[in-house]
């Protein structure tokens, strides 16, 4: 090990363990460290040291402390690397205290689950012996290393208890008893220690110590909560009471595996009964709990009103099973925005990227995402819930095909329709379920200490669960307030009994009592919360919706949550708490606001938060720094974010971009269904980048069209010009080139209207175009016009862009002096003004300048330096194109092995990209590299398949280049009338294009392809 933090922060020196003398080296090294083989912005670590303040040296400062921290690691080197505009700590798991820790953890978990307990006390105890202390003890406790700290505390505690089960297994419980005793004193509300400290008492042969001890921390959870022991310890503790001779330890709760996908939501902490339904789901679902010889059903539908707790069931249920699916639970929730039905074809989208799936490799249409879903599904066994389903078309295509794969189906209507499904009906609780489920929303035993009272609760609730989770919530949030009072409030609304037996709107009283109890700006809030489409929003939302700030906007939040109308749904990557309305709080929210706030008013919250969220999106779009082109248009003004909140929301721009994916584009849809095309347009710009480098082509195509749709009908020609514009560059990455070329004409001809600079991305993106199916001439003169638009209004990325362009026109012209000097000038510019996506595609753009001038070593020194300067801003794509050149050189150079593995490596990470046109150039390096060694077979497959590809996209250039490859393979498989063939096709077409009838070219093995081929007599 290098680093320990599981106690004080020690550091190995390369002689001994030592302690950093400077508490600011100590949190610098704490930051690299939690975020280690990750890169941290300067300006994060200098928020981190210094706080809101920092000083005018800070960056400078930072500087030193580097330094002077590399000097304090010692030998041998420590990897903490300099990167532009930041630093990384290169760290491998095994050098850090608490990733030795997380592996032996994860090796004693395993043991455990395979029944291997023995082995799991031994790797758990040794984890634990890694512990020194609490975690970071000397390091200044900043929001960030409180969190790390507590997050391994967290771990720590979760392996004590799966350490306990191991040696509850092995028997061992003596030595357990004093070890938890400890455990508890120090962490009395964790329930899970209590548990395994009741078993490890009672199977020692201390019954009465056992119920000692339940009396203790049921003692000391109401004291300090207010509440019950939880379910476990009851059972636990009911069968302590009965003597019943040992009560089976809590089942440990295994880790998925490393490769798995668990999507459930959270289970309902007061979950109650079912346990009929919950037994013949799990032996149909798993042929292990059903009936002996009894096979597995593929598919169970749940069925009941709204209401009726599907959603909670299904979830229950699932986690239940994570064992018998080990390969992962995947979930869908088929209620998309304002009740409408979610698309098969997005769903489908969406677990095949969960599954792997990613970018153009997703086909299109429902029918070919199915199949491919289903092929992936075949050799898994996983768990897909879908939930809310509508209707059975809508199911059909997500559910699995052969394999061990099953799905788990709810819905309010009966889907007739779906064939081989076991049905599963949910009603209403019983009245003892309903008791308990009262009971524990409360929270406390006041529905005990009034029976009469809690019997009315329950029969004006229906005995429907989300009425009595209403119910119970509000006797929770008001400690003064009795079942008996609750029940006479109930009882006063004349409507209620009616609303709670009549369908989906049964429980809007319920919800108007409580809104009736909410502060002013709390009421006002939950009525604009409700016009969002949003499926969840961060706290900060409520504060653009009520024009305040994020801070009164958060204790508004707070209100809400207490009052059980806006629920907690999760903590994004960003750790932001992202909060939901129910489908029912949200239907009367809106009516609500319909009664109660005037369209303009509504519109107005609405265009708060999209601007707000542009803002956002924009900083985080210059983060990334994804782009080839200037930014779009400027923000309207509207609420902002204060600085440092901005700051902390895109110092990870990627996490941001990924968690509010899906509320960005349900803004985007629902500002343009608005009449706010320019939020919805700029928005949808800003992302444009991300969508990209992302491989997020729908949610691309999806928001630009809504958006252009917007700006035309709002006459916003600006507007219709970028979306058209970027619509063009999303057609030319997916290889759809007739439409990215009819739109770039349209927004060429909206921004001739608009006298806006962003003319230029257009025409740069049609110069592309037009050189892609060989209109040099065309193509030079767009490329040229954008060059002139750039220069004149100042965009130098633009300009870079450009030139680049005209590089490969020239270069496919033969024309190789000019190509060197508009590469040389294009990487000059990206150089200038530091663009380092710019200045990779520069290097890369020279590298084939002087490829195809034959000038080798510089190529190879160019393409590597592209390589590098690609994998430092995340161009994973750009480090592939720059890694496929190096490939050709090695061949040409003589190295076939190394050539051959880089090419594999390349056509493999094409085709995950969905980069038809990088196949394409790498499989017909491959049938060079194939011809070059003598093997004639692969080198007919390689170029046959290059051809094929080529020829789809209507590229006639690389078409009579893959045909002269083409002509060598068949001369040296001994074809020469194939080889004359393919060689006048070549000629053909280049004549067609206005080319010379042979350009040279680097290929078979370094030799020039028309003396090659000369010599055979071809």
């Amino acid at each position: 090990m290098r680093y320990q933090i599981l106690g004080r922060l020690n550091v190995w020196n390369g002689q001994e363990w030592s302690q950093l003398n400077a508490a600011k080296w100590r949190l610098l090294l704490t930051c690299l460290l939690i975020n280690a083989n990750r890169f941290v912005s300067a300006d994060r670590l200098i928020a981190e040291l210094w706080g809101d303040q920092p000083p005018e040296s800070a960056a400078k400062t930072l500087q030193v402390y580097v330094y002077r921290l590399r000097r304090a690691l010692g030998s041998p080197p420590v990897r903490l690397l300099t990167r532009p505009g930041g630093y990384e700590l290169s760290v491998a798991p095994d050098e850090v205290d608490a990733g030795r820790f997380a592996a032996l953890v994860d090796q004693g978990r395993e043991a455990l689950a395979g029944r291997e307990a023995a082995t799991a006390v031994a790797r758990l105890t040794e984890a634990l012996s890694l512990w020194r202390g609490r975690p970071l003890a000397d390091v200044p406790h900043t929001p960030t290393v409180l969190a790390e700290a507590e997050r391994l505390e967290e771990r720590r505690l979760c392996a004590w208890e799966d350490l306990a089960d191991a040696k509850l297994a092995v028997g061992r419980h003596a030595e357990l008893v004093a070890e938890l005793r400890e455990l508890v004193a120090e962490h009395p509300l964790r329930e899970p220690l209590w548990a395994r400290l009741l078993v490890a008492l009672h199977r020692c042969g201390r019954r009465s110590d056992a119920l000692a001890a339940y009396a203790t921390v049921a003692g000391v959870l109401s004291d300090e909560l207010g509440v019950r022991p939880g379910s476990e310890l009851r059972r636990i503790h009911q069968q302590l009471l009965a003597d019943e001779p040992e009560p089976p330890a809590p089942p440990p709760d295994l880790p998925a595996p490393r490769a798995a996908s668990y999507q459930l939501p959270g289970r309902v902490p007061d979950f109650v009964g079912r346990h009929e339904q919950v037994d013949r789901v799990l032996g149909l679902l798993d042929a292990r709990r059903g009936p002996a010889g009894a096979a597995a059903a593929r598919t169970v539908l749940v069925t009941g009103k709204a209401g009726v707790g599907k959603s909670a069931f299904a979830v229950h249920v699932a986690d239940l099973m994570r064992d018998a699916f080990p390969d992962g639970q995947l979930f869908a929730d088929l209620r998309g925005p304002e009740n409408s039905t979610a698309e098969p074809a997005d769903v489908l989208a969406s677990l095949l990227k969960t599954l792997g799936v990613t970018g153009a490799e997703i086909p299109d249409g429902v029918a070919e995402r199915a199949r491919r879903y289903r092929a992936v599904l075949a050799g898994l066994r996983v768990l897909v819930v879908l939930d809310n389903a509508v209707h059975e078309r809508q199911v059909r295509p997500l559910l699995p095909g052969t394999g061990h794969s099953a799905a788990l189906v709810t819905s309010r209507a009966a889907l007739a329709g779906l064939e081989a499904v076991a049905r599963v009906g949910l009603d209403v609780l019983s009245d003892a379920e309903a008791l308990d489920l009262l009971s524990a929303a409360a929270g406390d035993d006041r529905s005990q200490r009034e029976p009469h009272a809690a019997r009315r609760l329950i029969g004006l609730c229906g005995n429907l669960p989300l009425a009595l989770r209403i119910a119970g919530a509000r006797l929770a949030t008001r400690r003064h307030l009795s079942a008996g009072r609750l029940a006479d409030a109930l009882d006063d609304e004349r409507r209620r009994l009616d609303e709670l037996v009549a369908g989906d709107l049964e429980v809007r009283s319920s919800v108007a009592l409580s809104y009736e109890t909410l502060q002013a700006p709390a009421r006002r809030a939950l009525r604009l919360l409700g016009l969002l489409s949003t499926p969840t929003v961060p706290g900060w939302v409520v504060g653009a919706l009520l024009d305040r700030t994020p801070a009164e906007g958060e204790r508004v939040t707070g209100e809400l949550v207490d009052n059980h109308l806006l629920e907690f749904d999760s903590t994004d990557a960003t750790l932001e708490h992202r909060y939901r309305l129910h489908d029912l709080v949200r239907l009367f929210a809106r009516e609500r606001a319909e009664a109660e706030d005037t369209p303009a008013a509504r519109t107005a919250a609405l265009g708060r938060v999209c601007a707000a969220y542009l803002t956002v999106a924009r900083r985080a779009d210059e983060s990334l720094d994804a782009g080839f082109l200037d930014p779009a248009p400027a923000v309207p003004a509207g609420w902002r974010l204060p600085d440092a909140d901005l700051h902390r929301l895109t110092a990870a721009p990627l996490s941001w971009l990924n968690a509010e994916r899906t509320t960005l584009c349900a803004l985007i849809r629902q500002a343009a269904a608005a009449g706010l095309a320019g939020v919805a347009w700029r928005l949808a710009a800003a992302l444009a980048g991300y969508f990209e480098i992302a491989t997020h082509f729908d949610d691309w195509r999806d928001v630009h069209e809504v958006a252009l749709a917007a700006a035309r009908q709002a006459g916003d020609r600006l507007g219709e010009a970028v979306m058209c514009r970027n619509l063009g560059e999303l057609n030319t990455v997916v290889d759809r080139y007739d439409e990215a070329i009819a739109a770039f004409q349209t927004a060429l001809r909206a921004y001739q209207d608009t006298n806006d600079p962003g003319e230029t991305a257009a025409a740069s993106g049609l110069g592309v175009l037009l050189r892609l199916r060989g209109r040099y001439l065309e193509a030079a003169g767009w490329l040229d016009r954008a060059i002139d638009s750039a220069r004149s209004s100042g965009s130098p990325r633009a300009e870079a862009y450009a030139r680049r362009g005209l590089v490969s026109v020239h270069l496919e012209r033969g024309d190789i002096r000019r190509a060197e000097r508009d590469a040389e000038q294009a990487l000059t510019i990206s150089n200038r003004i530091g663009h380092h996506n710019g200045m990779a595609a520069g290097r890369r753009c020279l590298g084939l300048v002087y490829l195809a001038a034959g000038r080798l070593s510089d190529a190879a020194a160019q393409l590597e330096l592209s390589g590098e300067l690609a994998a430092k801003v995340g161009d994973h794509a750009g480090e592939v194109h720059a890694r496929h050149w190096l490939a050709h050189l090695a061949d040409v150079c003589g190295e076939p092995d190394r050539a051959e593995r880089m090419l594999d490596d390349c056509l493999a990470a094409y085709r995950r990209y969905g980069e038809r046109f990088g196949e394409a150039l790498t499989l017909r390096s491959q049938a060079d590299l194939y011809l070059h060694s003598g093997r004639t077979a692969p080198a007919v497959a390689a170029v046959e398949r290059s051809l094929s590809i080529w020829q789809r996209l209507d590229s006639p250039y690389w078409t009579a280049r893959t045909l002269d490859v083409r002509a060598a393979v068949a001369a040296a498989g001994g074809q020469p009338d194939a080889a004359r063939s393919a060689r006048s096709a070549a000629r053909k077409l280049r004549a067609g294009l206005g080319l010379p009838a042979t350009l040279r070219a680097v290929t078979v093995g370094g030799r020039e392809l028309g003396a090659h081929l000369a010599r055979q007599g071809i």
